[in-house]
């Protein structure tokens, strides 16, 4: 019971810290994750890299039946004693959280360290685009069988793994593959997830029900929360950039699918784009390839996935990503700078 007690008041003081190291995000730079995550993450990766399924997942399985449980035996839940071993618990998970990967939310951004303006023309947006549909239209013709057909992916998803995990490697330093199929891909479908990772054992978990295109840059961009990248936007920008380098022709064409999709998105929001004439210039197996995407999430469309998305949105707010759930989509400006730089 007093270890519970320990845990429980370390709650305030771990607050506390938390109000710092946001005002002072080179310390998590410097000490951090140039410092202690480069050894502790290769641990963690190695301790379940070797074990076939998720162990992230069924720990939680576990917590959920517990917490099941514990509502339907609600009375308990008012016993002081109860009261303070679910603070301890909860104390002593947000210590772990923080130490084995969540202070990442708090280092110097991705766009700050390259100097990416947060700001950017519809004119070099819009060129940006234009450069993007001529790569995937390229690309589909490599791939496709005709124009008018969407792109099929040949591989296993065990080889797209594979396939993610030496694209990333191609790029970064990333000592330990640990991806795999979360045991929960059909509730992950339908609270609209692709996947997460697991910020305890550092597992990169996957959806794999969805279309084998998008589980390259999926993997990919857990993969790159495993090396550190915490916000949704830079996780996304490291899973784009190195497929867009790839050896493999699938992962490539993945890569500049989801990349124009973001940018197209960005054009449908500014008025002095005509993102309609944009969309003509799209392959017709190109477009098939978004509607086969989109079908596949509003086949598990639900009354509660807003929930979820809320929920997310809040998770993401919580811990220093100020667009929340919208986060991901500002992966655009970051490979705009890029492509202006090169």
């Amino acid at each position: 019971m007093r270890i519970y007690k320990y845990f429980a008041i370390s709650i305030i003081p771990q607050w506390l810290l938390l109000q710092w190291i946001k005002r002072n995000p080179e310390i998590v730079d410097q000490f951090y994750s140039q410092g202690v995550f480069v050894w502790l993450s290769k641990l963690s990766l190695q301790a379940t890299a070797w074990i076939p399924f998720s162990v992230g997942d069924l720990f939680y399985a576990i917590a959920i039946a517990y917490i099941l449980k514990s509502i339907w035996h609600f009375k308990h839940l008012l016993r002081f004693s109860t009261l303070i071993k679910i603070l301890g618990a909860f104390g002593f998970l947000l210590f772990l959280f923080h130490l084995q990967w969540g202070l990442h939310y708090h280092q110097t951004s991705l766009s700050a360290r390259v100097n990416a303006p947060s700001n950017y023309s519809s004119e070099k947006l819009e060129l940006f685009t234009h450069h993007l549909i001529e790569q995937t239209n390229q690309f589909h013709k490599k791939l496709s069988q005709h124009d008018s057909i969407a792109v099929e992916v040949p591989y296993t998803t065990d080889k797209i793994f594979d396939v993610a995990t030496k694209t990333i490697q191609n790029q970064h330093h990333y000592p330990v593959s640990n991806i795999k199929k979360s045991i929960f891909s059909l509730p992950l479908s339908y609270m609209g997830y692709g996947g997460y990772i697991n910020p305890f054992t550092l597992e990169a978990q996957v959806n794999a029900y969805q279309p084998k295109l998008r589980l390259f840059t999926t993997s990919a961009h857990e993969i790159a929360h495993q090396l550190g990248y915490a916000a949704e936007e830079e996780a996304n920008f490291i899973a784009i950039d190195a497929a867009l380098q790839s050896e493999d022709l699938y992962m490539q064409y993945a890569g500049y699918h989801l990349a124009l999709g973001y940018a197209l998105a960005d054009c449908r929001k500014r008025k002095d784009i005509d993102s309609k004439v944009l969309y003509r210039k799209l392959e017709v197996g190109v477009l098939k390839q978004y509607q086969q995407v989109s079908a596949f999430w509003q086949s598990y469309q639900n009354p509660f996935e807003p929930l979820f998305k809320k929920s997310y949105d809040s998770y993401l707010k919580a811990n220093n990503q100020t667009a929340g759930i919208n986060s991901y989509s500002l992966v655009v400006g970051l490979l705009l700078h890029k492509y202006h730089k090169d």
